[in-house]
C-alpha cells in the first residue's frame, strides 16, 4: 500500500475542499469554519458548545470565536440549558435556517463531483470509509497512534 501518496492525497483533498467551500460561500459571507459549524448545527441543533467542540474536533476557544461571529451575523443564538445552567445550547435563527438548503447543496455538489469517478457501490464505500477514518482520528492522540509519548519518537 502506498502510504506516502495516500498521506499527500489527504492533504490535497482537505485543501481543495476547503478552497471550494470558501469560494462557494463567499457571497454568503461565511468562512470555512463558520460553514462547518452551520453544517453540523443543521443536524445537531440544540447541542452545547462543548458538544460542538467534540463533534468538530476543534478546541473550545476556536468554537467560541466562530459562535460569537455567527451570533453577530444573526445566524445562531445561544441559550442557557434549563437543567444545567452552566451549559449554553446552540440554536439557528430564521436567517441561519434559510441557508440550510444552500449549504447542504454546496456539500452535495462537491461530493457528487468527487464521487463522479466511482460506481455507486464504490461511492458508498468511500463515504463510509471517510466516516470511519474521521471517527478513529477524532478519538486518536499521539500515544494511541504511535504507541509512545512524543518525546520517545525517533
Amino acid at each position: 500500500m502506498d502510504y506516502y501518496n495516500a498521506s499527500i492525497n489527504f492533504g490535497i483533498i482537505r485543501r481543495r475542499v476547503q478552497s471550494l467551500v470558501v469560494e462557494a460561500t463567499m457571497d454568503l459571507g461565511l468562512t470555512y469554519s463558520e460553514f462547518s459549524l452551520m453544517l453540523m448545527l443543521y443536524d445537531k441543533e440544540g447541542c452545547s458548545q462543548d458538544d460542538m467542540t467534540s463533534l468538530l474536533h476543534v478546541d473550545k476557544a476556536a468554537i467560541t470565536r466562530v459562535i460569537k461571529i455567527l451570533e453577530k451575523k444573526g445566524m445562531l443564538y445561544r441559550k442557557r440549558d434549563e437543567v444545567d445552567r452552566r451549559l449554553k445550547r446552540l440554536f439557528l435563527t430564521e436567517d441561519g435556517k434559510k441557508l440550510e438548503p444552500v449549504i447542504k447543496d454546496i456539500v452535495k455538489k462537491i461530493m457528487d463531483y468527487v464521487a463522479g469517478g466511482f460506481s455507486k457501490d464504490e461511492s458508498e464505500f468511500m463515504i463510509k470509509g471517510i466516516g470511519i477514518m474521521a471517527t478513529r482520528l477524532g478519538m486518536a492522540n499521539f500515544e494511541t497512534v504511535f504507541g509512545k509519548k512524543g518525546s520517545d519518537i525517533k
